[in-house]
C-alpha cells in the first residue's frame, strides 16, 4: 500500500512539473500520509496539534494541511499566484472542471466532487485568495 500511494504521489508531482498551470493535484494528496505528502511537497516548516488532529504547514503554495489518523484530511492553499475567481479555477487543483453548488462574491463552493468532500474558494477582488479543501465529511459530534 505504501509502495502504491508513493508511486500515486510520484505521478502527481510529475504531472504538475509538466503542467504549469497546475498548483496543487489535490486528488493525488486525499488521504496521504505526512510523510508522503513531504516526499511530494517538501519538509513541512512546522505542525501544530489542532482541533481533529496534526496541523502542518509546507512551504509549496503556502500549503496547511490537517493530518487525522496521519492521513491528509483538511488542505488549505493560501497562495495561488494570480488564479482568476472563476469556477475553471478548480482544475488547477488536479479537479474535473464543474458549476459550483454554491457561487457568490464571497465563496465558490462545491460538493462530491472527485472524490473529495468540499472545496472552498474564497476571492481577493478578482483573484482567488485561498483554497479550502475537506476530503471527508467533518466528524459528528456525538
Amino acid at each position: 500500500r505504501t509502495i502504491y500511494t508513493m508511486g500515486f504521489l510520484a505521478v502527481a508531482f510529475a504531472a504538475q512539473a509538466e503542467d504549469k498551470s497546475l498548483i496543487l493535484d489535490v486528488p493525488a494528496l486525499a488521504h496521504a500520509s505526512q510523510a508522503s505528502v513531504e516526499q511530494v511537497l517538501g519538509q513541512a516548516e512546522f505542525c501544530r496539534n489542532a482541533k481533529y488532529g496534526l496541523s502542518c504547514r509546507i512551504a509549496a503554495h503556502g500549503v496547511e494541511i490537517v493530518f487525522v489518523n496521519d492521513k491528509a484530511e483538511r488542505i488549505t492553499i493560501n497562495e495561488l499566484g494570480d488564479t482568476p475567481y472563476d469556477p475553471t479555477a478548480i482544475t488547477r487543483l488536479g479537479l474535473a472542471a464543474q458549476e459550483p453548488a454554491v457561487s457568490s462574491d464571497e465563496l465558490m463552493q462545491w460538493h462530491e466532487i472527485s472524490g473529495i468532500s468540499e472545496v472552498t474558494l474564497f476571492p481577493d477582488k478578482d483573484k482567488i485568495d485561498y483554497a479550502q479543501i475537506s476530503i471527508s465529511p467533518p466528524p459528528t459530534k456525538k
